[in-house]
């Protein structure tokens, strides 16, 4: 087949590569003139993704795969959009996006500065309004196929979207142009993918697909069995819509439940992680661990779909998100308190990527900490192995650091050797919001370790530490 892909990103860049790659000729779209011209000359705009520059360099340099930057007529469309969710921003957070590491020490008194004079509280997570899905991308994507379509074509939209919107929002766009559901077969279907495996598991996942008409769900089943060899599970284009959000808020609701033990375990003085592991004993309960926040481009996100369609219907998943954007506050809250007793000033936060082991950074709590750090005048420096506006050396990072705030539990951190860390810093103090530092090799080595959800250590005095 001859496949449009409209939107080259994270999901649509590998899913435009494998289906070149299966024999399809397939044509990438993406509006973002800069990144059409690297991909025209040969240079991969995505390389943090295992096995997709090779797969891309093949089906580039075979011709399988062009790019351009509008649609052409093809057999299918795929949409693979963003749909961001829209909410006020913290002042802090623009000031600081496209700060490195070096620079975090200058821009704390900065935007501390700027920030007395103008008399703005920081927004913190719970007290913003309502966010809004922005649905305008998936619109334009639309409109710009509309005029290339023809009779019998599939359109497909992978973007994660408020249920309803393919038949209430597509179809009309493609109404509008004199297509109906019986000229063209249009179809849902979800992405379902992780960050650092989403080529692996375009393939392995199963996969959900959902048509406006039975012929549309089948076209759409056949593409899809090309390149999957998951399970391919039908429906129709509403169900399909309302199974991707559930997946995640699924996902987020869990992880509340896991933050909300850690600040309970904290306040009644006992270990959440001992206890957590003790319950999952249990042969039908598995809860998950607790953490500095929720990040990534779903799980913090995807409830709002839902939410904003039925605000009255939705209060677990509200009460999910704001636990899960409150333990932001939560951790600032446990740092300035250890610091105002031990007299603290200088943080290194280890990890900005929301997750271990990879450089996505979209949504991650770090940058929201270190704003609000920040804010209260504290010296702030990022470390990141993964994402190169972070990654200066660890040594350097470290040297002369009251304490260390491990935000990701990045292989690097979790197999820090404390005795020579120990070298390195000026004070001994480290607060663990991932539980996975071994707790005893740092005690022994005269660090103090504060642990997310461990009511059981209390701040020492500083009498205690070297």
């Amino acid at each position: 087949m001859k496949i449009c892909v409209v939107g080259l990103g994270y999901i649509g860049f590998p899913t435009a590569c494998l289906m070149a790659s299966k024999g399809h000729h397939v044509v990438g779209v993406d509006i973002r003139e800069s990144i059409v011209e690297r991909l025209r000359n040969g240079e991969i705009h995505i390389t943090d993704e295992n096995g997709l520059v090779e797969v891309a360099r093949k089906v580039l340099g075979s011709g399988a795969l062009k790019v351009s930057t509008t649609p052409v007529e093809s057999d299918a469309f795929i949409i693979c959009v963003p749909t961001p969710v829209t909410m006020p921003r913290d002042v802090v957070i623009d000031a600081l996006e496209n700060v490195n590491s070096s620079e975090f020490e200058t821009a704390s008194s900065q935007v501390a500065a700027g920030h007395e004079e103008s008399g703005r509280e920081s927004v913190l997570p719970n007290s913003v309004s309502r966010p809004t899905v922005d649905l305008s991308y998936v619109q334009a994507a639309v409109e710009s196929i509309a005029p290339v379509l023809r009779c019998g074509n599939l359109v497909i939209i992978e973007s994660t979207v408020p249920p309803g919107t393919t038949e209430h929002v597509v179809l009309p766009i493609l109404e509008r142009y004199g297509w109906s559901r019986k000229d063209i077969l249009l179809a849902h279907a979800p992405e379902r993918v992780i960050p650092g495996a989403i080529m692996r598991e375009l393939v392995e996942n199963d996969r959900v697909v959902g048509g406006l008409t039975p012929e549309a769900t089948e076209a759409a089943k056949q593409l899809y069995a090309t390149i999957a060899k998951g399970e391919i599970f039908t429906t129709d284009a509403t169900t399909a819509e309302f199974v991707k959000l559930i997946e995640n808020t699924y996902r987020d609701v869990n992880i509340a439940l896991a933050n909300e033990l850690a600040r309970l375990a904290e306040y009644l003085g006992i270990d959440v992680q001992q206890s957590i592991a003790m319950a999952n004993r249990h042969p039908r309960v598995n809860i998950l661990n607790p953490g500095p926040g929720v990040g990534g481009h779903c799980i913090p996100v995807d409830p709002y779909f839902l939410i904003e369609r039925a605000p009255h219907l939705t209060l677990l998943m509200q009460a999910a998100r704001t636990v899960n954007d409150g333990m932001v506050e939560h951790v600032v809250e446990i740092v300035d308190e250890l610091s105002k007793v031990e007299q603290l000033s200088r943080w290194v936060l280890l990890g900005a990527a929301y997750k271990a082991d990879v450089s996505d950074e979209r949504n991650s709590p770090s940058l929201k900490i270190a704003g609000r750090l920040m804010n209260l005048g504290y010296s702030i420096v990022i470390h990141d192995p993964y994402i190169e506006k972070y990654n200066a050396p660890l040594e350097t990072v470290l040297h002369g650091a009251h304490g260390l705030l491990l935000l990701t539990d990045h292989t690097l951190y979790r197999n820090l050797d404390p005795r020579k860390v120990r070298g390195l810093v000026a004070r001994r103090f480290v607060v663990d919001t991932r539980l996975c530092l071994p707790v005893d090799a740092w005690t022994e080595n005269g660090f103090v370790i504060r642990r997310l959800g461990d009511g059981r250590r209390t701040i020492r005095s500083r009498s205690h530490v070297r």
